[in-house]
């Protein structure tokens, strides 16, 4: 699935994100998304795509094993240079944590309102 959010304009920098799932043992995507907007709305899609994934049914089945691994690849670009690129295995009942953690990392980024 392939999801594409657009921001307008806003006080934050606008980046650009994606993330892409694979089965550790497939050569192409499962899941990828691509955002572009403030580090807010790329955290709040983030929090979107962990409901997804936790919807999929193939994420069922593979909860069902508990051995199931996938590839996450995630990565930030700001005026077309990357600022973040995380590369990493893991199991799948770690994943929406992943996901979280990298929301999380975006909204603490974020200048503090008054």
């Amino acid at each position: 699935m392939v999801m594409d959010t657009s921001a307008s304009g806003g006080a934050s920098p606008e980046l650009d994100y994606t993330v892409e799932l694979r089965w550790s043992a497939e050569t192409q995507a499962w899941w990828k998304t691509r955002h572009r907007g403030s580090p807010h709305q790329i955290a709040a899609a983030l929090d979107e795509l962990v409901i997804r994934i936790c919807l999929d049914p193939a994420v069922a089945r593979a909860l069902q094993s508990g051995t199931a691994q996938v590839r996450y690849r995630a990565v930030g670009w700001l005026n077309r240079k990357v600022v973040e690129q995380t590369i990493e295995t893991v199991a799948i009942v770690q994943l929406p944590g992943v996901l979280r953690n990298h929301a999380t990392a975006l909204r603490q980024s974020l200048p503090r309102r008054r």
